[in-house]
C-alpha cells in the first residue's frame, strides 16, 4: 500500500515538472448579443512568442451583414467579399502590416448588423508570426487537442432578448394605471372630506 502511494506522489510531481504550455486565446467579443442589433466586436489577439504578430485573418460567420471594420492605425486592412457586386457579401477581414509584440496583445475593431434570429456565430481566426508560422483558431472547443499550431475557436450567441419585453411594457402600464387610479382616489377622498367638514 506504501509502495503504491509513493509512486502516486511520484507521478504526480513528475507531472507537475513537466514543461506547459498556457495558451491566451484570439477571442472574439462580446459573447452573447440580441437579435438584429449594429453591434461592435473586438478581435482580442495576444501574443505568446518571442516574436511579433504580423497578420490577422478573421472568417466572417454566416448570417452577418453590413460588415465595416474600423480604422486601425498602423494596419493595412483587407476586406475580402463574395457575390455579385450589389449583393457582395464579407467573408474575411484581414488585419497586416503591424505588429503585436511579445508579451502583449492587440485589439481589432468591426462592426456589423447580426441575424435577426438565434444563433451562434463561430469566429474561426489565423494568427501569422513574422517568422511565417500561423496559429489556427479553428478546432471545436470540446475537440480532442489537435496537431500543430491549431486551437478552439471562440463564439458568440445571438439570443433573442425582445421575448420578454411585451410582458416588461404589459407591467408597467398595469403599474401606472394603478398609480393614476390611486391618485385619483386620493384627490376624491380629500375633496369629499372637505366638503364634510364644511357642512359640519
Amino acid at each position: 500500500m506504501k509502495s503504491a502511494l509513493f509512486t502516486i506522489v511520484i507521478f504526480i510531481s513528475f507531472m507537475f515538472m513537466l514543461p506547459t504550455t498556457v495558451v491566451a486565446h484570439v477571442v472574439v467579443s462580446p459573447g452573447e448579443v440580441g437579435v438584429g442589433v449594429r453591434q461592435n466586436f473586438a478581435v482580442g489577439v495576444p501574443n505568446e512568442k518571442d516574436i511579433p504578430t504580423v497578420a490577422v485573418r478573421l472568417v466572417i460567420p454566416e448570417g452577418l451583414e453590413s460588415v465595416t471594420p474600423n480604422v486601425k492605425p498602423g494596419w493595412q486592412i483587407e476586406v475580402i467579399k463574395s457575390g455579385d457586386v450589389e449583393d457582395a457579401k464579407v467573408t474575411e477581414i484581414i488585419w497586416r502590416g503591424g505588429e503585436v509584440g511579445d508579451g502583449l496583445r492587440d485589439e481589432f475593431i468591426f462592426r456589423a448588423k447580426v441575424p435577426t434570429s438565434e444563433t451562434t456565430l463561430v469566429w474561426k481566426a489565423y494568427q501569422t508570426y513574422s517568422d511565417g508560422t500561423v496559429v489556427a483558431w479553428e478546432q471545436e472547443p470540446n475537440a480532442e487537442a489537435g496537431h500543430g499550431e491549431s486551437y478552439p475557436y471562440s463564439t458568440t450567441k445571438v439570443v433573442n432578448d425582445l421575448v420578454n419585453e411585451p410582458t416588461t411594457n404589459s407591467t408597467n402600464a398595469n403599474l401606472a394605471l394603478i398609480a393614476v387610479i390611486v391618485s385619483l382616489a386620493a384627490v376624491v377622498f380629500s375633496t369629499f372630506s372637505l366638503w364634510l367638514s364644511r357642512r359640519q
